[in-house]
């Protein structure tokens, strides 16, 4: 499997020109490193999709012809790998630092949300009502315009809170960013389902300016992540002492085999340190998972590569960390249970 990591860039005349002309000199290397042609054929036709958006393309290719190419919002290192396994980590590590976030600007006749997805073009909605602003001083049908102003204020909000409601659930966002004029935030904050409001941050931008909160949005979506990155650490630390956890190379890639885990975190720099070479299972009944996580044979695979691996064929969650030194090997697991992570046989 080769696995390619290009740096894109789409706001110049001859990005795609630069993308192909490294490409070129890849490709010899991955040719004298025994590459069939059948896998050069395939990434081929993937280097030509560059650049679309994002900042970085990564290519995966097998021996057979079959390909898979993604755009990634952030910068990657560039690097070239071919084992017997893809090298997703970095692919992971980009997709779990862009949380998606939604950004709310709310007025008196709606409001604009804003969908900040990485990895693809912003999406914009817009909720119109009506404008009912109170104008004059005359107490001639003063409250009956109060009355008006509250009920289609209400109606708004109910509109913005399906809307966002969609958007939350299309996006899977774990942070909702809001700002406007006084008054219609809290209109809509009441009008939302409970687990939308946990998600509702209100902050001070001025109203008519939806990409400066956006920015603001992607900082404080960054900042959510890495809180999210320590907790996890937090649980499984937690967790040793009575076996609902384990960390090291060894026990954690154990566990993930025997279909143990629940998540399980990475430290793509410190684990890779680690090589594996074949795994063994001596629990009866999980040969068919076994041959599914696959017993690399060949030369030796990067740690991280066999975890992803052994994860997907065993319903694992998959977490990339960036600072795993209170994690034995950059590695560790939350399981599904308190468990003996005895060892493996072979």
């Amino acid at each position: 499997m080769a696995s390619v990591y290009l740096g894109t860039r789409n706001d110049v005349r001859d990005g795609a020109d630069r993308v192909l002309t490294t490409w070129q000199g890849i490709r010899r290397r991955l040719r004298d490193e025994g590459a069939p042609e059948s896998m050069l054929v395939a990434l081929d036709q993937c280097m030509r999709q560059a650049p679309v958006h994002g900042e970085t393309m990564a290519a995966f290719a097998s021996a057979d012809g079959r390909s898979h190419v993604e755009h990634l919002s952030r910068a990657v290192e560039e690097r070239v790998c071919l084992g017997p396994l893809p090298h997703a980590s970095p692919l992971l590590t980009a997709r779990h630092r862009g949380v998606p976030v939604i950004v709310v600007v709310t007025d008196r006749r709606g409001a604009d949300l804003l969908l900040v997805e990485p990895g693809a073009h912003d999406l914009v909605c817009q909720v119109i009502g009506e404008d009912l602003l109170i104008t004059g001083s005359a107490p001639e049908g003063y409250h009956r315009r109060l009355e008006r102003a509250e009920e289609q204020w209400t109606a708004n909000a109910r509109a913005i809170s399906e809307s966002l409601t969609w958007l939350v659930d299309r996006s899977r966002a774990r942070l909702v960013v809001a700002g406007g004029e006084p008054g219609t935030l809290q209109l809509l904050r009441a009008g939302l389902e409970p687990r939308i409001r946990a998600l509702l941050v209100g902050v001070r931008a001025p109203p008519s300016d939806p990409g400066q909160l956006a920015a603001r949005a992607r900082v404080m979506a960054a900042d959510a992540a890495a809180l999210e990155e320590a907790a996890v650490v937090e649980e499984v630390l937690a967790g040793l002492a009575d076996g609902r956890a384990c960390v090291g190379a060894a026990p954690t890639l154990r566990a993930v085999v025997r279909g143990q885990v629940e998540e399980v975190l990475i430290t793509p720099d410190e684990a890779d340190r680690h090589r594996v070479r074949r795994l063994s299972v001596d629990v009866a009944g999980l040969r068919r998972r076994r041959r599914d996580v696959g017993s690399p044979t060949g030369p030796h695979a990067a740690l991280s590569d066999v975890l992803v691996r052994a994860a997907g064929a065993t319903s694992t969650v998959v977490r990339t960390i960036r600072d795993g030194r209170r994690l034995d090997g950059g590695v560790g697991a939350v399981l599904r249970g308190p468990v003996d992570v005895s060892p493996l046989v072979g």
